[in-house]
């Protein structure tokens, strides 16, 4: 988003909408990638979930829907629906413009995979650093 007035806008689509349920699955650093570690994350949306536009603090990251239908846009392209079974990688840098469940009556449930820099993880935010939610909407 570009400015204050398309930031509201858009934050208007989503209000009383439930945000996304995220809880680490593991988080091993990786040996044979010195200062690298591997997280897990199970990603949950009820009907109607979402997550506000975000990076990954410089991680690769993949996305696995194992249940539901999982609305995905990146680097303002258009959006993509990915279904049970189907994957996504978001490079380092990538900005996850979309993050929605498509459906307002059915959950969404993914496995996300994140190789990060273990110093990342070793900051003051810890794992909330994982996901930099872009300015204005905090």
């Amino acid at each position: 988003m570009s400015n204050a007035a398309e930031i509201a806008e858009a934050k208007a689509k989503y209000a009383g909408r439930p945000r996304e349920i995220i809880k680490i699955l593991y988080d091993y650093p990786l040996r044979n990638c010195p200062g690298k570690s591997i997280v897990g994350l199970d990603l949950f949306y009820e009907p109607g979930g979402w997550s506000p536009p975000h990076r990954h603090a410089g991680a690769s990251a993949v996305a696995y829907v194992l249940e539901g239908k999982f609305l995905s846009g990146m680097n303002g392209n258009p959006p993509k629906v990915y279904g049970p079974g189907e994957q996504f990688l978001e490079l380092p840098g990538c900005h996850h413009t979309v993050s929605d469940n498509a459906s307002m009556t059915e959950s969404m449930h993914a496995i996300v995979v994140l190789v990060v820099d273990t110093e990342v993880l070793k900051g003051e935010k810890g794992y909330a650093a994982l996901t930099e939610i872009d300015d204005g909407w905090e």
